[in-house]
């Protein structure tokens, strides 16, 4: 009879793996909390047209919505990059509406910055939840939605570049939009299809799904089409140099082209003088094209901003009334006494004024932070593992968004509209959210340290 085996020669037990966590339920909490983020910020963009105590009542929700992830999570915010200057805008509310002389002018303002930092995290959050993979094709079908409505809902002014026929918006129906009578603006219109076209562009070209990669270059034609009509070229000059910013991302000797390519441009514009480039940016106004579109209008508005800066101090004005203080206390002469230049026509300017020298810090370093994560998370493209090209591409194109934010935004203000300035922190927020999972997964080749 065969002995059974003796207790030495065994084999050993295998031991039982660590319980790995539960990724269905992180999942859906990423979901719940995506889905509690923006329905709760979806109405502070109507903080000029609502009632001051269903707005408290909101922004209340939100904190307690902030709250019950920290519990469940043990940390309030998704980890990001940039957290601190989140965090400076955020606490730089209550100052601002302090300096603030007209709250009733500074409450949307402020409400805009929460929902921007509510729908900002919500999209962070998802880093490495399997609802990433759902992300690009959402983004790109909410783009193309946003696309068709501002087609049709924008009132188009013709009046910038001669060589787009007026026939071409003629043809155009007009949707009726309640909460906007008037029509979208044409610059807003533009700065925000610029945003959205670069990430579509992104995709069309470096995304791994073929399918994807198809509807996003479907996509990035019908944004280009309204970017096109939107004759904003404060936004056509950022999506070209985003154009070539993009790549350097992707093919790391790409900065060779670009510095090349930018010095024929400037040989260029030094042969063709400037004043035809200033004539091309800046044209004379006319019955339609307003004073303050021109150069001389953008240099009175600059001066008066700085001039205020020097006489306001630390904390600037309070935000949403640089068109009230200019008025009454630096009446512009070019650019008259009517108003209707709202803002400072440069995003720096703005937020130094609306919230002072901190709220400057702080969004330069909110800018600085989302495209030096992202620059890093893309740093090795050909390490990076075929799970990860989407989100690679994704980034990449929030990274062409953020370059044509800043070109644009250094003679203009387009994050100054509260849909504006949520779409944008979505986009940097969605961007941070690849980035932090291109961050987090082991190289291709390479595989994940044990836990220790």
């Amino acid at each position: 009879m065969t002995q059974p085996d003796s207790p030495s020669t065994l084999p050993p037990e295998p031991v039982a793996a660590p319980a790995a966590p539960d990724r269905g339920s992180s999942d859906s909490l990423a979901l719940a909390f995506l889905v509690a983020c923006g329905l709760l910020a979806a109405p502070l963009l109507f903080a000029a047209r609502l009632p001051q105590g269903l707005l408290a009542i909101i922004a209340l929700a939100l904190l307690a919505v902030f709250v019950a992830r920290g519990l469940l999570t043990r940390s309030l915010l998704p980890r990001t990059a940039v957290d601190w200057p989140n965090l400076l805008l955020l606490l730089l509310l209550p100052v601002g509406l302090w300096a603030s002389t007209d709250r009733a002018t500074s409450w949307p303002v402020i409400y805009k910055v929460v929902a921007g930092f509510a729908i900002f995290y919500g999209l962070a959050g998802l880093a490495g939840a399997r609802w990433m993979r759902t992300l690009p094709w959402a983004m790109l079908a909410a783009a193309a939605g946003l696309a068709l409505v501002v087609l049709l809902g924008t009132n188009w002014m013709t009046a910038k570049l001669s060589w787009i026929p007026d026939a071409a918006y003629a043809l155009l129906p007009r949707l009726y939009l309640p909460w906007r009578t008037e029509g979208f603006h044409p610059n807003v219109a533009g700065a925000a299809i610029a945003w959205l076209f670069l990430p579509a562009v992104a995709l069309a070209l470096w995304a791994q799904d073929r399918r994807l990669q198809l509807a996003a270059a479907a996509s990035a034609l019908l944004l280009g089409l309204v970017l096109l009509l939107s004759q904003s070229r404060g936004a056509w000059l950022g999506v070209s140099l985003a154009l070539l910013a993009m790549p350097v991302l992707r093919y790391r000797r790409w900065w060779v082209t670009v510095a090349a390519l930018l010095a024929v441009a400037l040989a260029i514009g030094l042969v063709w003088r400037f004043g035809l480039a200033q004539g091309l940016f800046f044209p004379a106004p006319t019955g339609e094209e307003l004073a303050v579109n021109t150069l001389p209008g953008r240099l009175e508005l600059w001066t008066r901003a700085l001039v205020m800066l020097g006489d306001f101090g630390l904390f600037g004005i309070g935000p949403g009334q640089f068109e009230q203080v200019v008025l009454v206390l630096y009446p512009p002469f070019f650019t008259g006494l009517q108003g209707n230049f709202f803002h400072a026509h440069n995003l720096f300017l703005q937020a130094a004024i609306d919230f002072g020298i901190p709220g400057l810090i702080a969004m330069t370093a909110l800018l600085l932070g989302v495209g030096a994560a992202i620059a890093a998370a893309t740093r090795q493209w050909a390490a990076i593992p075929q799970s990860g090209r989407t989100p690679a591409a994704w980034a990449v194109g929030v990274f062409g968004s953020l370059t044509a934010f800043v070109m644009h935004g250094l003679v203009d203000s387009p994050q100054v509209a509260p849909p504006s300035y949520v779409l944008l922190f979505a986009l940097f927020g969605a961007g941070m959210a690849a980035a932090s999972q291109l961050l987090a997964e082991p190289a291709a080749g390479q595989t994940p340290e044990p836990p220790a």
